[in-house]
């Protein structure tokens, strides 16, 4: 037995001193040896196939957003049965259509056996729109006014118990369905913050089970989940004590889960030396597995016909003398979009000769505009720029350039030309625009980057850092930027691509698994 840890650990540590490659020979490896011993189950809430009809043919297509990119990457090296929500009449069609049995499907070189879950669309509503967004996400993000909000009244009760605890246990019970069908004990990975009360469903019928939950945004400290009522956080901190693994993007956030745990959960016993949580016979580990990109398939896309026509477009326009400051970004309130451009503004300010110099570009994804706060948070956004834009200004240059809509390929060719590349999130899970820049960009490009963001913990000797509400500092850093000698910048842009090639997805993906087989081996 201690033969078979010593030599996992020795992997795992020749492949963080490997390149990628390495690192992906690992992890086939490393999949191979837990799926002979385990039947492999996702579960997130948007699943990596989305149907929709088109002519009155029910097409399949792939499914969007960060998380199902990053968990995908396990089904090009495995089979796994995924569970996701139905998220409209297309999915909800095709789930009638397979009775409740996984639907085989292809897409992007992977294969799929995908199972829907399929709640009342009023409770679905309750649980992704009343309590995951915006109430745990505005929490775990810092972004609740709390002299003012939220104010949790009876309807929010109401959704926690009808809408967010229903559809959780619908996915625990849809998890625990097609562990019993399979011949040998299941591994279960969790996506997300949607699926915190889905462990206690899972383990109560599946003690043998594997059971792992990652979370992809920040765990905010103990004292701000009381934001929140203490049913409701312990409820979170008690399933998720039922897992195996929780992971998390950050060493921070898993100090904070350690301390919540003991805030909340009086019967707990918390080590702090050994990150791990006791409770009622179950020990909860909490590790860190910083997400990052598939470095290649990143790449692919950049070389795309769609990109290469994009990238023409930004040759054309964002020529010499001119130096691009870049910010590639969804538009909401925990990425820090306001205070960029005020730092910018002051930057043309403090630096007149800086000005038709210099430009601004800025490729926002419209998010969750729904949601009363983020349409708030644009027509901010826009009422600023223009404000800068009129007063910098001229005919023949403008500051600013926003960009808005949901184009990948165009965000790709854009990382390939900026000089400088802004990341000032307040709080953030990882932000992989840090890591996708530094494996596109071609011009030596400097990177400044928040600390709020989770990709600081790896990236910030590399970077120029800032604090994210220091507007004169961040102006300060985008012209310390703009001015850097180029063999640094050259030295900066080489160290920065050789630290995400070396931790690309494969990395992710073989750390969680090389946990789960110690466990799994009774370590």
């Amino acid at each position: 037995m201690a033969g078979a840890v010593e030599t996992d650990v020795g992997a795992r540590r020749d492949a963080r001193a490997g390149a990628g490659g390495h690192v992906r020979r690992q992890l086939r490896k490393i999949t191979e040896q837990v799926l002979a011993e385990r039947t492999l189950i996702l579960a997130s809430n948007r699943g990596p196939i989305e149907y929709r009809r088109v002519g009155g043919t029910l097409r399949a297509k792939r499914g969007a957003g960060g998380v199902v990119t990053a968990v995908s990457a396990i089904s090009g090296l495995a089979n796994p049965i995924w569970i996701a929500a139905a998220l409209g009449p297309g999915d909800r069609e095709r789930a009638v259509q397979a009775g409740g049995r996984p639907i085989e499907e292809t897409g992007g070189g992977n294969r799929y056996r995908l199972r829907f879950v399929t709640p009342d669309p009023a409770v679905y509503d309750a649980y992704y729109n009343v309590i995951a967004n915006p109430l745990l996400w505005f929490l775990q993000h810092y972004l609740w006014d709390t002299p003012r909000a939220p104010n949790i009244d009876r309807a929010t009760h109401r959704a926690w118990d009808d809408g967010y605890a229903v559809v959780n246990r619908l996915f625990g019970e849809a998890v625990v369905d097609e562990a019993r069908r399979a011949d040998q004990p299941a591994l279960v990975l969790l996506q997300d913050y949607h699926l915190y009360l889905a462990p206690a469903t899972i383990r109560a019928a599946l003690p043998d089970a594997l059971v792992q939950l990652f979370v992809h945004i920040p765990w905010p400290d103990a004292d701000y989940w009381r934001v929140l009522t203490r049913r409701m956080c312990e409820a979170i901190c008690r399933s998720l004590c039922a897992c195996d693994i929780v992971g998390f993007q950050t060493q921070r956030s898993a100090r904070s889960f350690l301390r919540t745990c003991e805030s909340f959960l009086p019967d707990a016993d918390v080590d702090y030396r050994t990150r791990t949580v006791h409770l009622g016979g179950q020990t909860t580990r909490a590790r860190v597995y910083p997400i990052s990109i598939d470095v290649n398939a990143v790449r692919r896309t950049a070389r795309s016909n769609a990109a290469r026509e994009h990238g023409a477009h930004f040759d054309a326009q964002l020529h010499r003398p001119h130096q691009t400051i870049l910010r590639v970004d969804r538009i909401e309130p925990s990425k820090n979009i306001l205070r960029g451009f005020e730092a910018y503004r002051l930057l043309l300010e403090d630096h007149p000769e800086l000005r038709r110099q210099v430009r601004f570009l800025a490729l926002l994804v419209p998010s969750r505009l729904g949601v009363e706060e983020y349409g708030r948070y644009l027509d901010e956004i826009n009422v600023l720029v223009g404000r800068i834009n009129l007063e910098f200004g001229s005919d023949e240059w403008q500051p600013i350039e926003i960009v808005t809509g949901d184009d990948y390929a165009r965000a790709l060719a854009a990382l390939q030309r900026y000089d400088v590349l802004l990341v000032n999130p307040l709080i953030d899970g990882m932000n992989l625009v840090a890591k996708e820049g530094a494996v596109l960009n071609h011009r030596n490009g400097v990177i400044v980057l928040s600390e709020g963001a989770g990709a600081f913990e790896q990236l910030n000797h590399l970077t120029l850092p800032v604090w994210p509400c220091d507007i004169s500092g961040t102006a300060d850093a985008l012209y310390e930027a703009l001015m850097l000698p180029a063999e640094e910048r050259h030295e900066r842009a080489r160290n920065l691509r050789q630290v995400v090639e070396e931790g690309d997805i494969a990395r992710w993906l073989y750390d969680q698994l090389v946990d789960l087989r110690q466990i799994s081996s009774g370590v």
